[in-house]
Order: C-alpha cells, then structure tokens, then sequence
C-alpha cells in the first residue's frame, strides 16, 4: 500500500550532511536522517498489459527507433573511454523554445560511498534507512556515490541483505516539483535479476490519486516501459507501452508532459503519446531502484545516470 503517512514537512524529509568538504572522496562520512520520502509501492503497478487497454488517442510509433547504444558494461569501465560524457553524449546546455531549465547536473565531481550527498547536498537527497516498496529491500544512501562523471545507484542482494537505492532532485534546493515539464536522464543498468528501476512524477502531496508517469521503468535485466496512471483511479493505466529497449546500453529518456499531451522520448526521438487521463498537480521526480517484489533478487551491479536535467514548460 502507499505510504500516506509520510507526508511530512520538507525539513524532514531533506538528508542533512556534514559539512561540504573540499574534497568529498576523502572528506568525513556524510550522515543522513531521511525519513521515509514520497513514493510509491512498486507492486502497485501491473507488470502486465493494464485494463482498460490506451484509446485511440495513444499512439507508440514503431519506426522511432532509439539511438544505437553506445555500449553497456559494468561500473568504473562501462562510464569510462567515451569522452567527455562517460556515456558518450553530452548534457543538453539550452532547453530551446517554450522550455525554460530549472535543474541540470552532469556529476562533475566525485563523492564516495557512505559520503553522498556531500557537495550535492543543496541539489540531490537519498532515500535512506527504511524498507523499499517492495518490502524486501532498504534504501541505503551509503549505495549512492558518483565516480567517474556518473552517479552511481548500486544495488545487490547477499547474506540475507537487500540493498536498493533511490534519489529525488532539488530544484532550486528545494523539495518538490511543478506542474508540466521535461525531465530527461542519460541512464543505464546493469541487468541484475530481481532488480526494478521506476523513474517517475510523483505527487507533492503524497497522494497516489493525483496520478502518476513513469519513464524508464521496468526490470533491469528486462526492457524500458512506460506508464501512466489515472488520476483518481490510478490502479488503472491509461497508458502502458514497452519501447523493447534494454537497460543494460546508455540511452536518454524523456517525459515531456504539457497540458494537452505526455511524450516519451527514447534518444530525443518520440516513442509514444498519451492525451488521455492527464495529471493537473505538482509533480516531482524520483529515481528508485529495488526489489522487484516478485523475483528473489540476485548479485550485485550499478545503475548510472550521467546527468539529468528538468525544463519548466512555457507554452
């Protein structure tokens, strides 16, 4: 079930840290006390074709294929040897015409694990110290760092020990969202069994009712998926599609929502449109990662994004 009792003030809610070190690799361990954050419990969400099936109005175009992949791979060795991006593409620096850039972070510089957020910390917050929405992980900030120009999720499972990890974005400090915008990651995974990634716009208020879209979703040794979830019913899908990508390459997904349609974006190419059963509210991103809820975990791997931006939509 949601967990609706964790609406709480943002002061509650924000990891604070020790002081910013020059340094964050080598300086004194960061501590947190998140409470458990706004998010939604992953079993919620139909792991197949929802009901009722997307209308008319939803369209997924087959002959949008994404960028070829510009390789997979496993930590430090999969971010390195591609350039000046660990992912072989370069942050966006404009977000053109009727979108204004509120958040960009391309993970200049690097933080250890058990020390993020460290110098971050007035732009990024960890899920820490409870059980996943799966039941069967916990969210650790210590499997938060970011080496290698990439923020690194890591998660495993071993010695009775499930480890997930998940991160929410400050826009200008702050917890929360907006109502419409773009919000693009540059992303991949390694494909360990048992493992489920949801990135997605969840309700400032806390309230499921108000909807919710997500863009990557889906296991990582699985493929791309994404949803939306109807406001005011949203056990119902008013879209669901998988792109029949898999996590394991670099490619950039993007939610452009605005307020007569949502496209999902795969390499900066439209792979789907939804005008049906839109969300009105404040929204904010999260990106989860953990147990799957279904597949008893297994291993160990990493799942890296080499930035991410948020773009206010101005019509």
């Amino acid at each position: 079930m949601l967990l609706a009792a964790v609406a709480v003030a943002v002061a509650a809610t924000v990891s604070t840290s020790t002081a910013r070190q020059a340094d964050d690799a080598g300086g004194p361990t960061s501590t947190s006390t998140s409470t458990p954050g706004r998010h939604p419990d992953v079993t919620d969400r139909p792991s197949g074709t929802p009901s009722p099936e997307p209308t008319g109005s939803t369209t997924t175009d087959p002959t949008a294929e994404p960028a070829p992949s510009t390789g997979g791979g496993t930590g430090a060795g999969a971010a390195a040897g591609n350039g000046p991006s660990g992912s072989g593409q370069a942050m966006p620096t404009s977000s053109g015409p009727g979108w204004t850039r509120t958040f960009s972070d391309d993970f200049a510089h690097p933080v250890t694990a058990g020390r993020f957020p460290g110098r971050y910390d007035d732009s990024w917050v960890a899920y820490d110290g409870f059980t996943d929405t799966s039941g069967i992980g916990d969210y650790r900030a210590d499997a938060v760092s970011v080496r290698d120009g990439v923020l690194d999720l890591a998660v495993s499972a071993g010695d009775g020990a499930v480890t997930s990890a998940a991160v929410v974005p400050l826009v200008g400090g702050e917890w929360g969202g907006q109502v419409h915008g773009r919000f693009s990651v540059r992303m991949r995974a390694d494909a360990v069994p048992g493992f489920y990634a949801a990135f997605l716009l969840w309700s400032d208020d806390n309230d499921w009712d108000d909807g919710e879209v997500d863009f990557p979703e889906g296991r990582l040794d699985g493929t791309v998926r994404g949803y939306n979830h109807t406001p005011g019913d949203p056990s119902v899908n008013s879209f669901v599609g998988d792109t029949g990508v898999s996590f394991d390459g670099w490619h950039t997904y993007t939610i452009e929502w605005r307020p007569d349609r949502i496209d999902y974006l795969v390499d900066d190419r439209v792979w789907a449109t939804t005008s049906e059963a839109l969300p009105t509210a404040s929204m904010h991103w999260v990106m989860q990662v953990e147990a799957a809820g279904e597949t008893p975990p297994d291993g160990a791997g990493h799942v890296e994004i080499d930035w991410a931006t948020i773009d206010r939509y101005d019509g």
